[in-house]
């Protein structure tokens, strides 16, 4: 793992009148700033986020991750549990702020983890945020109806970049051949990455020659150089 610098910090969320907790990694010489936002059930310190940053670390890129209301204090979690799409959205427009707020003179990412990737990518359809320079969404699920009830209808309108990485096993949360068909109509570039061997969790089956780690490093690998041909 490339040598890092953690700082813990806390969030207001307006629309829940509650703080949550937040970490900005950076790595030394970092390319780019990216805010990431968890999955339903994967909050900020679960390991699979943990290790995401760290992967995305040694390819130079920090991340500032966040909590939302109801996974502050959440160490399991059950269907059905999240916010509403009104808080949700809150705490990403606030974590958005907070991320620029930083003022690391880095080119601005928005990224998210499945729940977040339909989070993110509707809060900048709704939100004028000029500094954004993409948007990296995380096993983006199509067929996950908890928080939005047509979850792919709106990608067509986020304005800008769209990089998509799924796991090609994820067949329960994501209908790729919908995806990619979404993806052919957008006006704004978008690309579809797709690692054959991952689940939903970026889990290979099991008793595979390759480990979690060994996904997340092509994730992160293939996240930086999407970054660096936006930032070109």
């Amino acid at each position: 793992m490339a040598k890092v610098r953690m700082t813990e910090g806390r969030l207001a969320v307006p629309a829940s009148g509650s703080e949550v907790s937040t970490i900005l990694l950076e790595p030394d010489d970092p390319i780019a700033l990216m805010m990431l936002g968890h999955g339903a059930g994967t909050p900020m310190r679960n390991p699979l986020m943990d290790q995401t940053a760290e992967a995305l670390a040694d390819q130079r890129i920090a991340t500032f991750r966040y909590n939302y209301p109801y996974s502050e204090n959440t160490a399991t979690y059950a269907p059905g549990k999240t916010d509403s799409l009104k808080v949700l959205l809150s705490t990403a427009i606030a974590a958005k702020k907070a991320t620029t707020d930083l003022s690391l003179d880095l080119p601005l990412f928005l990224g998210g983890r499945s729940m977040s990737s339909q989070v993110i990518s509707l809060a900048l359809t709704r939100e004028n945020w000029p500094d954004v320079r993409g948007a990296v969404l995380y096993v983006f699920p199509t067929q996950w109806f908890n928080v939005l009830d047509s979850p792919a209808s709106h990608l067509h309108r986020v304005p800008v970049p769209m990089l998509f990485v799924q796991g090609g096993r994820d067949t329960e949360i994501t209908d790729l051949p919908e995806l990619q068909s979404a993806i052919d109509g957008f006006s704004s570039p978008a690309t579809l990455h797709v690692i054959e061997a991952a689940d939903h969790f970026f889990d290979p089956p099991a008793g595979s020659s390759i480990a979690r780690l060994d996904v997340l490093s092509e994730v992160a690998s293939v996240t930086a150089k999407w970054m660096r041909g936006q930032l070109e």
